[in-house]
This record gives structure tokens, C-alpha cells and sequence, in this order.
């Protein structure tokens, strides 16, 4: 899942500065460029948009299967180890007990100025 992300997102990372850098090249040749120059400065944006958006959707797909894939394989296991499941339910339950009781132990009572 990670090694599909991974590469995924700094694809898009790049892409996404691309973007920002045609974005930026085609702003400053508003004032000093003829019309020609800038139809190919905005074709180069429009391509760099639609390449970040190719890539945003084909994560997202990604991101979709994996968990998919991840939600099949726990429901799966719990119905295999269905006790198992359980004490680890209650496990962390306990722990997050303890720890909001520590933490509302530990907070400056209601209604108190500071």
C-alpha cells in the first residue's frame, strides 16, 4: 500500500509545481509577451492542470483499492478470531480510559481564570 503512495504523491508533488511554475511564467508574461507566446504559455498550463488532475484521480483510485482491500482482510480476520478481536477491543478501550482519566485529572478545573 505505502510503495504505491509513496511515488504516487511525489509524482504529484511534482506535477502540482509544475503547475505553479507555468502558472507563474504565464502571470509574468501577461505584460511583455505578444499573443502568441501567451496562447502557448496557456496551453502549457492547461496541459500541466490535466496531468496533476490524471494523477490526483489515479491516488484516489489507488487509495480507494487499498482500502478495500484492508477493510475485506480485517472483517475477515475478526471473523476468524472473533475473541481475539474482542480483547483487543477492550485493551484499547482501557488504555484510552486511563488515558482521558489522567488527562482530565490533569486539566485546570472549568470555569477557573486564568
Amino acid at each position: 500500500m505505502t510503495e504505491h503512495t509513496t511515488p504516487s504523491s511525489a509524482a504529484v508533488a511534482e506535477e502540482l509545481r509544475n503547475v505553479v511554475s507555468e502558472a507563474e511564467a504565464f502571470l509574468g508574461a501577461l505584460s511583455e509577451a505578444d499573443s502568441a507566446e501567451l496562447e502557448r504559455l496557456r496551453d502549457r498550463v492547461h496541459d500541466s492542470i490535466d496531468a496533476a488532475k490524471m494523477r490526483l484521480a489515479d491516488i484516489e483510485t489507488d487509495a480507494a483499492r487499498s482500502s478495500t482491500r484492508v477493510s475485506s482482510a480485517i472483517e475477515s480476520w475478526v471473523a476468524d478470531n472473533p475473541w481475539t478481536a474482542v480483547a483487543i477491543g477492550a485493551g484499547v478501550g482501557l488504555a484510552l480510559g486511563v488515558l482521558l482519566a489522567r488527562a482530565a485529572r490533569n486539566a485546570p478545573p472549568r470555569g477557573a481564570l486564568d
